[in-house]
This record gives structure tokens, C-alpha cells and sequence, in this order.
């Protein structure tokens, strides 16, 4: 009897631990100066300036959406357009990720994504020849292309925390936060094996 009663008590445990972390979203902000040179488009990430906000919302269902959006942000985190005396700037690159997680504690993995629903609005760079705008979801077969013509994967941006593109066969790792926030934790390489 004591050992039912103990594992009541262990299950009730894991499920409220579970619902603390679940259904509830987190986020994780870069500046523009930790972004610069540790993007791809570094140099119209930096002239922007861009920021970026990245928001996983863990559900209590064992799925997560997991945003990155690059752009400039005003002090609400809205995509904001930048004036110039030669136009009114605005950029907005969102990459939406969906898939399942599993957590220990306020660990929690984010395995690798089933799908990705990506929008690049570059504004007024594709307008000069710089960039190109693209959007679409992963699963329907759409790609990200850029002002030359090449094209990627959207899945391949999961791999990094900032938007570049690095692969999505690993799981991201996390630590999340009681102030709502969270943090990526240290991948170890191969090389360190």
C-alpha cells in the first residue's frame, strides 16, 4: 500500500510539474548588436538594425510552436517600419515551427520540427535587387530563395538559435524560466566526445 501511495504521490508530482511548464509561452530576445555577425544576411541584418524575438508555446497537449521572428521590434515586440529620409523601412523575417517536446524539469527539448511555416519580407531590399521575399510551409514543398536564386530548406533555420541555416536533425534544448523566459542551453560538439 505504501509504495501505490508513493507512486500517486510521484505521478501527481511529474503531472503538476508538467501543467507549470505547460500551456504557457516563453521567450528568448537577441539585440541587434548580439546579432550581428552571427547571422546569415549579416550585413542587412546589422544595417537594419533587426532584432530578434524567439517564443516557444509549450501545450499541455506535448506539442510546441516555436517562432523566430527577425525584424525591428518596437518596445511592445511588434514589427515596427524604420523612417529614413528615403523611406519608410520595414522587414519582417518569421519562421513558425511546430512538433513535439518532452521535459524534465525545466529542461525541455523541442525534437526535431514536422513542419515549418516561414515568411521572408525583405521590403524595400527586394524592391533594389537586394533580397527576394519569400513564403510558405515546409510540408507543401515551399522553399526559401534568395536574391540569387538559390534556394533552402526552412526546416534547415531550427538548428540555430538566430536565423541561420544550419540543419534541423537535432533536437533544440531549453531551459525555461518562472519569468517567462527561456534560454538555450550549450549543445556539445562531436569534437568534445
Amino acid at each position: 500500500m505504501k509504495k501505490i501511495a508513493a507512486l500517486v504521490l510521484a505521478l501527481v508530482l511529474a503531472l503538476s510539474c508538467v501543467s507549470a511548464l505547460a500551456d504557457a509561452a516563453y521567450t528568448h530576445f537577441f539585440t541587434a548588436e548580439e546579432l550581428a555577425g552571427t547571422t546569415d544576411m549579416n550585413g542587412f541584418v546589422a544595417a537594419s538594425p533587426m532584432t530578434e524575438l524567439n517564443t516557444v508555446e509549450l501545450k499541455d497537449d506535448g506539442t510546441y510552436v516555436y517562432t523566430k521572428l527577425l525584424a525591428t521590434l518596437d518596445e511592445n515586440f511588434e514589427v515596427a517600419e524604420i523612417a529614413t529620409e528615403q523611406a519608410a523601412l520595414r522587414y519582417e523575417i518569421r519562421y513558425v515551427y511546430t512538433g513535439t517536446y518532452t521535459q524534465d524539469g525545466d529542461q525541455v527539448t523541442l525534437n526535431v520540427p514536422e513542419d515549418c511555416e516561414f515568411l521572408e519580407d525583405w521590403g524595400v531590399l527586394t524592391t533594389m535587387g537586394y533580397m527576394s521575399n519569400s513564403e510558405g510551409k515546409a510540408s507543401e514543398g515551399a522553399r526559401v530563395t534568395n536574391y540569387e536564386g538559390t534556394d533552402f530548406d526552412p526546416m534547415d533555420n531550427f538548428g540555430s538559435q538566430v536565423y541561420k541555416f544550419v540543419g534541423h536533425d537535432a533536437a533544440v534544448v531549453i531551459t525555461v524560466n518562472a519569468d517567462g523566459t527561456f534560454t538555450y542551453n550549450a549543445v556539445a560538439s562531436s569534437d568534445d566526445d
